[in-house]
């Protein structure tokens, strides 16, 4: 495949792949160029309440692979991603943002546009734990949705898995220690040619369908 081809051929070409070909890895330019794109994903408000966990060690595959219900994409693909949000807001995490934010804008944290901003989010967040939760595992899949689409432009494979054990791999990997919870395992790699889903066309709703103009 053509490497940075037209966006709509590129995700026509994309799909969730079930085989990685694991004599294929991905190289540190490629990597980067991803860790690039998630950097610079929107999420609500600029807060980016969440981490990027990259494992490329066998053995921690390994430990993985049963936690996600021995799924073969865990230890076939060349690097996985874990992406984590964080268990809860704390004022400290809007603290660093409007830190970041006037140093950024080479203002002072006390200027005026910082301050109503720091209130702004303070009272936005000042929500249940429950929907705190719900608001950051949506982010989550805010950044998701960007990172297929960077995957298919890069023409790297992919594979994003809800199926594992959330608790369990938030203990064996010390998420909870860090206030951390894993909220989908995203594989990357290539394709092996093996791969039973490359005799299936792509499946979508017609546009007629799909689409209304009110």
């Amino acid at each position: 495949m053509q490497q940075n081809m037209d966006v709509i051929e590129a995700l026509k070409w994309r799909y969730a792949v079930k085989k990685f070909d694991s004599s294929k890895k991905l190289s540190e330019q490629k990597i980067n160029r991803i860790k690039k794109a998630l950097q610079l994903t929107p999420t609500s408000m600029g807060l980016q309440l969440m981490k990027f966990v990259m494992v490329e060690s066998d053995e921690v595959k390994k430990k993985i692979t049963p936690i996600a219900y021995n799924q073969p994409q865990i230890e076939d693909a060349s690097h996985l991603m874990i992406m984590c949000r964080k268990t809860d807001v704390k004022p400290e995490d809007i603290d660093s943002f409007i830190e970041t934010a006037a140093q950024t804008n080479e203002l002072e944290v006390t200027h005026k546009a910082m301050q109503d901003y720091d209130k702004s989010l303070r009272v936005s967040l000042s929500i249940p734990e429950e929907q705190q939760k719900i608001w950051m595992d949506n982010q989550v899949y805010i950044a998701l949705g960007n990172l297929m689409t960077v995957c298919a432009i890069e023409g790297v494979d992919a594979c994003p898995m809800e199926g594992f054990n959330r608790k369990k791999l938030n203990e064996d990997l010390g998420f909870t220690a860090q206030n951390l919870d894993a909220v989908v395992i995203f594989a990357l790699g290539y394709r092996s040619e093996e791969d039973y889903r490359l005799q299936f066309k792509k499946v979508r709703r017609p546009m007629d369908d799909l689409f209304e103009t009110i």
